[in-house]
């Protein structure tokens, strides 16, 4: 069984938590162009990270997808403290986060086969490994 930290998803969204609150309103996430710009800032955080921080995003962009619309799965993708819970289409925005960072296609996951961790850690999250 593989484990998955949600808490990882965070990362990429770097572009968008250095906003300020005025920045984040005016966000508008339904945007074509405004996703545009937010996947590839996620890509570019994403290419950073170490091989075992990609592989839990992915699996965990992956699981959330299999179930877009449990809300509190749905919270994982979005971080809280951002105002994004707006989005039109969750299924959709999935998708073109896991194709703007992989190239490919979603792959659809068991989910019975992973185990869902909620830890950070004493020292946070190392996006390194």
């Amino acid at each position: 069984m593989n484990s998955i930290n949600l808490n990882y998803l965070r990362g990429l969204y770097d572009f968008l938590i250095g906003k300020n609150d005025e920045e984040l309103e005016k966000f508008a996430i339904n945007s074509i162009a405004n996703q545009k710009k937010l996947f590839e800032e996620m890509r570019r955080s994403f290419l950073t990270f170490g091989p075992t921080s990609k592989k839990n995003i992915i699996s965990g962009l992956n699981y959330i997808l299999v179930n877009f619309s449990d809300d509190d799965l749905w919270r994982s993708a979005v971080p809280h403290d951002l105002p994004l819970n707006r989005v039109a289409d969750r299924q959709s925005y999935l998708k073109a986060i896991l194709f703007a960072l992989t190239d490919a296609p979603p792959t659809l996951v068991n989910l019975d086969d992973f185990n869902l961790i909620d830890e950070i850690g004493p020292c946070g999250l190392d996006y390194s490994k």
